[in-house]
């Protein structure tokens, strides 16, 4: 297994990871009578489902990529795409972060709950997407890459 297939499995599981945490959490929250933490935790279930389903997709087309055989400089291109996706998301990671706030503002319990749920989890992906950017090794991804081309 290349340090490429290990990283994007390591992000994926992580991910799958994250994404199970807070279904079961929200499910948790369910149960209370407060509006502000079953809005918080409809909103954990949410994006914990989509979360779920991005870590299980991304998995599956990397195993695919695996059993037909992963080119190096297909494994090193997809790490470059991947750093880039994570860079984006982390921008938008600061948008749902502002919504979030900003929904908190409002009078009603179950929408300022919802607000926190969004600014909590686009907070958790803000720093989820930034760490993994940062763990891509810019320099050696780049290398392989040019070296493949050149």
């Amino acid at each position: 297994m290349t340090s490429s297939e290990q990283f994007q499995r390591t992000v994926s599981n992580r991910l799958l990871m994250w994404s199970a945490l807070s279904v079961v959490g929200g499910a948790l929250l369910q149960a209370t009578r407060s509006s502000f933490w079953r809005a918080f935790g409809q909103q954990a279930i949410g994006w914990g489902a989509i979360d779920a389903t991005l870590a299980v997709f991304g998995r599956r087309g990397l195993e695919k990529k695996v059993q037909r055989g992963y080119p190096p400089a297909e494994a090193t291109r997809d790490l470059r795409n991947l750093r880039r996706i994570l860079w984006f998301n982390a921008g938008l990671d600061v948008l749902y972060i502002a919504g979030g706030l900003a929904l908190m503002r409002r009078d009603d319990a179950a929408q300022r709950g919802h607000g926190a749920g969004i600014a909590f989890q686009g907070l958790f992906l803000f720093k989820f997407d930034v760490i993994h950017a940062l763990l891509v090794k810019k320099d050696t991804a780049d290398a392989a890459l040019d070296s493949d081309q050149g």
